[in-house]
């Protein structure tokens, strides 16, 4: 009889919730998440505030190239940075980065503001990218360390919806420091922020030593990781390419007003359907799951192609359904990610899905805003699922081992 109530207990549905509840029980569960959300702002701050800034003194063109300066200043540096936390302790990592960041930021202002040399805009905003303290690759470590493989699915389908968060509350403060006080504002509440967040990361363990012997390409030594890359880039390229296509769409279409709010809803959509398969971790699984989000994601865009064809009304409704799987994919990316890292090389390795994000995103950019111009809106949309199903097929390979290596 006793016995009973407790097989009641054990087949006893779970919650919808129950994963998040699960979660909850990592130790220091909520000064993770709080740190984890601060850590998102600072990168979607820094793009506007700095176009903003440089915008005011210079063209709109030289800003355009100070913004691309800090994305390759950040995207060449970022798996270097990576690295040396692996090898180092990221305490003095953190604070040497602080260091550079702080004087990159304090010159980049000095130029402007005194309406230096187009050069030194560019250089000193090369400068801010390279020495970013790599805080929010380091929370995806945090995060990989503290929860068990049980519930890290979980906890990167929370970390992509913060980041998903922060996308769209970081631009909006960008924007209104900048209007409401100076343009150089939004970048020292940046310093400010990213300080905050060193100062409460710095008693983060060093990770596992990694062999001393090992490959100087470090994980690209790793064929699945290097497919996990390409997939990754292919992948972030089709989200950027929807979100510079959508906006053209509306100029196009006399709907200009719903220019912010295509990509507002994006991000909804993704937030929330991070939020929801966070909850079902199963759907997170790694391996060709991967793929099957991808293709979901192929088909969401593919709806909002067929949707421009009807009104931008349309095309309103349907952006939160498209977005559903984006902040799923990233999750999952970076679980993945970490699952293919050797001993002593997870941050790198979040670092390089960092830079191939950055690259897939320049790319996207530049390739779809082109199309978009010359061959319409609607014709560069449709070639954005292909790009999305191509990633797929990449990601099919880009297994998890059944054994996670040491």
């Amino acid at each position: 009889m006793s016995a009973e109530p407790e097989v009641l207990r054990e087949t006893t549905p779970r919650g919808p919730l129950h994963s998040y509840r699960e979660l909850r029980k990592v130790p220091g569960f909520w000064r993770i998440v709080a740190v984890g959300m601060a850590s998102k702002l600072p990168n979607s701050m820094v793009e506007l505030s700095l176009l903003l800034m440089v915008g005011r003194a210079y063209s709109y063109t030289t800003a355009g190239l100070a913004v691309a300066c800090l994305a390759v200043g950040t995207c060449v540096t970022s798996p270097l940075r990576g690295r040396l936390i692996d090898r180092h302790s990221p305490r003095v990592v953190l604070l040497g980065c602080l260091a550079g960041y702080g004087v990159a930021t304090g010159l980049l202002i000095l130029v402007v503001s005194d309406h230096g040399p187009t050069a030194w805009v560019l250089v000193t905003s090369a400068a801010l990218g390279a020495t970013a303290p790599p805080i929010a690759v380091l929370m995806r470590t945090v995060w990989y360390n503290a929860a068990d493989q049980a519930k890290l699915n979980t906890a990167m389908a929370l970390d992509s919806a913060m980041m998903g968060t922060a996308l769209v509350t970081g631009p909006v403060l960008a924007g209104w420091l900048s209007l409401s006080f100076s343009g150089a504002a939004p970048l020292v509440v940046i310093v400010v922020l990213t300080t905050l967040v060193v100062c409460l990361l710095l008693d983060t363990p060093a990770s596992p030593q990694p062999d001393r012997r090992r490959h100087w390409l470090g994980p690209l030594t790793s064929a699945p990781l290097r497919r996990l890359l390409i997939a990754d880039g292919l992948f972030v390229l089709a989200v950027t390419a929807t979100d510079v296509i959508l906006p053209i769409y509306a100029k196009e279409y006399d709907a200009a007003v719903f220019t912010g709010v295509y990509i507002g809803a994006l991000s909804v959509g993704s937030v929330l359907g991070s939020l929801a398969l966070g909850a079902m971790p199963n759907l997170l699984a790694r391996g060709p799951k991967l793929s099957v989000l991808l293709c979901v994601f192929a088909a969401g865009v593919g709806t909002l192609a067929l949707a421009t064809r009807l009104s931008p009304l349309a095309v309103l409704f349907l952006c939160p359904v498209a977005g559903l799987v984006i902040g799923s994919v990233f999750g999952t990316l970076r679980t993945v990610g970490g699952d293919l890292a050797r001993k002593g090389e997870i941050t790198e390795t979040m670092s390089w899905l960092t830079s191939l994000d950055m690259a897939g995103g320049a790319v996207g950019a530049a390739v779809f805003a082109h199309l978009a111009v010359v061959q319409g809106s609607r014709t560069a949309i449709v070639l954005v699922p292909l790009v999305i199903l191509l990633s797929a097929v990449v990601g099919w390979t880009a297994r998890t081992p059944a054994v996670k290596q040491a």
